[in-house]
């Protein structure tokens, strides 16, 4: 398990079905107590850094930390900016914090964004969670844990891809009974336990 993966755990964010409804929730009350700068959640700059975030969260080819597919190869960037979850208008906040905190972090002059490696990327993001993770008070730990929080949903959930079901093995190879059974169909004709008639 990466040191990302260890610390979000840890603050149980991958714990329990009430991790999106903390997500959605908490994250537009910390927006209402945060001052948001004036850039736009789609400039192109914000948009580099959110997917080097969601890489960061769930790392692939696009940022070089793992040959199989991860957050950007599923579609987590366009899931999270959906306006569905109303979230976006955050992300210009994320990416001014990441940007400022990255030299600070790594001692060196250097933007946050797909370019810098992983393992210094990664780094960036464990000091901003807990540097603000005041046992969850803070409106900056909320965002942070609550865009993370989406970028794994969107990752899992299949909203736009079914990459992330398909890294954990799920559905698992048929049993030969339905040799095309997938968890995107319903069944039909299918007895109560789940066994052709």
């Amino acid at each position: 398990m990466r040191p990302l993966e260890r610390e979000l755990t840890r603050r149980g964010l991958l714990a329990g079905a009430g991790a999106a409804a903390f997500a959605l929730s908490g994250m537009a009350r910390a927006a209402q107590a945060l001052e948001l700068p004036p850039l736009l959640p789609d400039a192109r700059s914000v948009r580099a850094t959110m997917a080097a975030f969601a890489d960061t969260i769930v790392p692939g080819p696009a940022g070089g930390a793992d040959p199989d597919p991860g957050a950007i190869e599923a579609g987590a960037l366009e899931e999270i900016y959906e306006p569905f979850y109303g979230v976006s208008p955050v992300f210009p906040l994320l990416h001014e914090d990441l940007q400022l905190a990255t030299p600070r972090v790594l001692g060196r002059l250097t933007a946050f964004d797909l370019e810098l490696p992983y393992d210094d990327r990664e780094r960036v993001v464990i000091d901003r969670i807990t540097a603000t993770g005041d046992g969850g008070l803070d409106p900056l730990y909320v965002l942070y844990i609550g865009t993370a929080t989406l970028v794994y949903l969107s990752y899992y959930g299949t909203a736009r891809s079914d990459l992330g079901p398909r890294y954990i093995g799920f559905p698992p190879e048929s049993d030969g009974y339905f040799p095309d059974h997938s968890h995107r169909v319903a069944f039909e004709g299918m007895t109560e336990d789940g066994n052709p008639p």
